[in-house]
């Protein structure tokens, strides 16, 4: 019996590359900040999901990066959304920045003359990887600019806004399964006939080069999903979901207002969505809250980040990040994680300072003696 084994062509995913800690194909977020923090991308069939700010603003601003990415990549687009209409935010995602321009902002990291009071930070590496732009995955994004409409013609992308409930009654029983809630079972249905489409697409052509279906899902539990037996509804979905997208070249990016399910019966109704997401995070705004806002701590930022699983999909271990301390900002054209640091001590440095110590001796007064401990 010979050992020897044809060897196969190796299949290409656009927008797509293997990772350097897993091996597998991983695609970007369309932020490089976020993709630096979780490994260089997000694997090829996980499920992302995002815990929404109070307001939802800053979640926004990251499916539409989400969504930026996988439309300079040509990738399928698939997006939700009972919150607002989701043509219209489609046209509102931001518009890719050129080599050339992004190059010329670029300015070069400060001296260590330059950086006497916070030489403390002159040998940290960033968590922003724009200083690195030669290992990023993902594309940069200018948000004050929106995109052309004209870029959208042409384009696979899939709208769903809850309509169409009645036409999808007949695949409920096949696909979905029970739901008391009609939203659910027609979203569920609507991606698994995307999904399904793009894979017999993808299976007829004799190209080797696969294309990715990314799924972005905005604000799903908000009140507007409420309904008899929401929580049962919700995690019934999430686990055909994972199902789907595992055994498809889909990606999926869901956002979830966990703070407004602490009101629900279901009191673990966060804790089975974490579990059932490959990569759950969230941000933490400061706004509304005046004990952040006045600590000068935070006072260059917006918010922090906290990450809340990651899952090692084919592999032994999973991604372990640099740091979990973690800040972001908005700014006027992109949004940025940081690091968090602490501000340096200035006042601990400052040798004129005549201020007198009181320490545990046998002497009074702070005068040092030679009966001092």
């Amino acid at each position: 019996m010979s050992g020897f084994i044809k060897r196969r062509r190796g299949i290409t995913i656009k927008g797509a590359r293997l990772s350097l800690h897993s091996g597998q194909s991983i695609v970007s977020s369309g932020n490089p900040s976020l993709d630096h923090i979780f490994g260089g991308g997000f694997p090829v069939g996980s499920i992302i999901g995002l815990e929404e700010d109070k307001y939802g603003n800053y979640a926004r601003v990251l499916a539409k990066y989400f969504l930026a990415e996988g439309l300079v990549n040509d990738h399928a687009l698939l997006l939700a959304s009972l919150e607002e209409d989701p043509e219209q935010l489609m046209r509102k995602l931001p518009t890719p920045v050129e080599e050339k321009s992004r190059s010329s902002k670029s300015v070069p990291p400060p001296s260590a003359d330059g950086m006497r009071i916070a030489f403390r930070y002159n040998q940290l590496t960033p968590v922003d990887s724009e200083q690195k732009s030669s290992q990023t995955l993902g594309h940069y994004f200018d948000l004050t600019k929106a995109i052309d409409p004209t870029t959208l013609i042409g384009k696979d992308i899939t709208y769903w806004s809850g309509g169409e409930v009645a036409m999808e009654q007949e695949e409920q029983s096949s696909t979905s399964g029970p739901f008391e809630s009609s939203h659910f079972a027609s979203l569920l249905s609507c991606i698994h006939r995307k999904a399904r489409e793009q894979q017999f697409t993808q299976t007829a052509s004799e190209d080797t080069n696969k294309n990715v279906l990314r799924i972005c899902l905005h604000s799903v539990g908000s009140p507007v999903w409420y309904d008899r037996g929401f929580s049962k509804d919700f995690v019934h979905f999430l686990t055909v979901l994972k199902a789907i997208v595992r055994n498809t070249l889909s990606v999926c990016f869901i956002t979830m207002p966990y703070h407004l399910f602490h009101h629900l019966e279901d009191s673990y109704l966060c804790a089975k969505l974490t579990n059932l997401c490959d990569y759950s995070f969230g941000l933490e705004a400061f706004v509304g809250q005046a004990e952040e806002q006045a600590n000068p701590l935070f006072k260059e930022y917006h918010g922090l980040l906290n990450i809340g699983k990651i899952t090692a999909l084919n592999s032994l271990a999973p991604f372990t990040p640099e740091t979990r301390d973690l800040a972001f900002k908005l700014k006027r054209s992109k949004f940025v994680i940081e690091k968090l640091h602490l501000p340096p001590d200035l006042a601990a440095e400052d040798g004129q300072s005549s201020t007198i110590v009181p320490t545990m001796s046998c002497s009074g007064g702070g005068v040092k003696s030679k009966l001092d401990f």
